[in-house]
């Protein structure tokens, strides 16, 4: 067992927990946050997905004896109320890229990520940020369509990224 502290939007939590334990089992039994949830459990789905010193990680396959004591751990659950995040539920709403919404927690926090630079994020971006999630419903393609729709929601007060070739 390892004890150790992580903020936890900008909390302090003590965890005292397996060194095999993955950061999922720690957010979901210690942390007590259940939108990470297991999925496929090979880091393919995106399910798990939390924000872990600020980059999108697959929570199910990363050991807690790799978590860094004082580590930022950010759920679904402590950016909900992120306009971007509004945004992003309003579209998986309109667009139906899922179907059972396990997915959901982790995209929410995705899409976080993502409008969380201030500028829109083009499709390549998108993309490479989704390579490690595929909606076991549905796929990747409605998964895109949807973050696509609600970055670009004036809702989540990010900008939009000037054109390449200075055209307004």
């Amino acid at each position: 067992m390892t004890l150790r502290t992580v903020l936890r939007d900008g909390r302090p939590e003590t965890v005292d927990a397996d060194d095999d334990a993955t950061l999922l089992d720690v957010v979901q039994d210690f942390l007590v946050c259940h939108s990470a949830s297991k999925g496929c459990v090979d880091g393919l789905c995106g399910a798990c997905r939390v924000l872990l010193n600020g980059r999108v990680t697959n929570s199910c396959r990363v050991f807690w004896r790799d978590v860094s004591e004082g580590a930022e751990v950010l759920t679904y659950e402590d950016v909900s109320g992120d306009p971007a995040v509004i945004a992003a539920i309003g579209a998986f709403e309109d667009e139906l890229p899922t179907r059972c919404s396990r997915c959901v927690g982790g995209l929410g926090v995705t899409a976080f990520a993502l409008a969380g630079k201030g500028k829109l994020p083009d499709e390549d971006a998108v993309e490479q940020t989704l390579a490690s999630a595929t909606c076991m419903c549905t796929g990747r393609a409605s998964l895109r369509r949807a973050l696509l729709v609600a970055i670009a929601s004036p809702k989540n007060g990010a900008t939009p990224a000037p054109p390449e070739n200075g055209d307004p």
